[in-house]
């Protein structure tokens, strides 16, 4: 190699370990200014106290504190004006960041319908402690709905059925949500379903009795049954057929012919004497 070789060369890694040095003082000036004045923060909305599914946030129960920037989520809000008047679409809990997807579009009424996905219909059931399971089926809790229909009265032959499986339990009575851990019996439940499933749970009930049974809460399969009958459970309930007993025919005595007239001629022949009739 000539010497203006070897010099080109020497320049080069010269230049190249002060670029290197440049760039790691920077570095370290960076992490010393972060190190000092801290993470760049911003403002998030968080609730302050338990806001119920359904109901509108107030100004006393939010506030706003300072978060780093670089952990915020999107949808988070910076102002308590972004989040107070609208609804929950499910319980927010104390210290909770608020995010879009947790509350109505502004303008939006409440109550019930902010909890009813899109497609899908709230129906209500009247139940008692035994279809609500001793009152253990609260809101947020799965079930599958069963009815018993008396198919034919006079053979007594009874179905039940499953009709309808994994549906959601998003209001017992009128609470929206469950915060009490212990049974409560209320007089009915409400269900989210789809229009058709609708159709068939109200024709089940006006046709029969329906009764709910509670799923696990990881519990997500469906399964198919045929249902059951009552000759099929107990075959004793089965009537016997009987053929019907002969129905005696009494026939009405038949009128005579009238008879005809006979018209008698006497004939003599001689002393003779004899008769013709005709």
């Amino acid at each position: 190699m000539s010497k203006a070789g070897a010099f080109i060369v020497l320049i080069v890694a010269i230049l190249s370990g002060l670029l290197a040095s440049a760039t790691v003082m920077k570095y370290i000036k960076q992490q010393q200014t972060v190190a000092v004045e801290g993470p760049q923060m911003s403002s998030v909305v968080v609730a302050v106290e338990k806001i119920p599914a359904g109901t509108e946030v107030r100004a006393e129960q939010v506030k706003t504190v300072d978060m780093p920037a670089e952990s915020l989520n999107p949808g988070m809000f910076s102002t308590m004006d972004d989040v107070t008047g609208r609804y929950a679409r499910s319980s927010i809990f104390p210290g909770e960041a608020i995010v879009s997807d947790r509350l109505t579009a502004p303008g939006a009424a409440g109550g019930l319908p902010t909890l009813i996905p899109e497609g899908y219909r709230a129906i209500t059931l009247r139940v008692d402690d035994a279809v609500s399971v001793a009152g253990f089926v609260r809101p947020g809790h799965r079930v599958d709905i069963l009815t018993t229909v008396d198919v034919e009265a006079e053979t007594r032959e009874t179905i039940t059925k499953t009709i309808l499986q994994n549906v959601e339990v998003i209001a017992t009575g009128q609470e929206l949500e469950d915060d009490e851990s212990k049974p409560q019996l209320t007089p009915t439940v409400t269900v989210l379903v789809t229009l058709d499933q609708a159709e068939r749970l109200t024709l089940a009930a006006n046709a029969g009795v329906i009764r709910l049974v509670l799923r696990g809460i990881n519990d997500r399969d469906q399964q198919t049954t045929e249902g059951v009958s009552l000759t099929s459970l107990i075959p004793q309930t089965k009537k016997e057929e009987r053929l019907p007993e002969p129905v005696q025919v009494i026939e009405e005595p038949k009128e005579e012919a009238p008879k005809r007239p006979v018209r008698v001629v006497e004939v003599y022949r001689g002393a003779e004497r004899s008769e013709v009739a005709f």
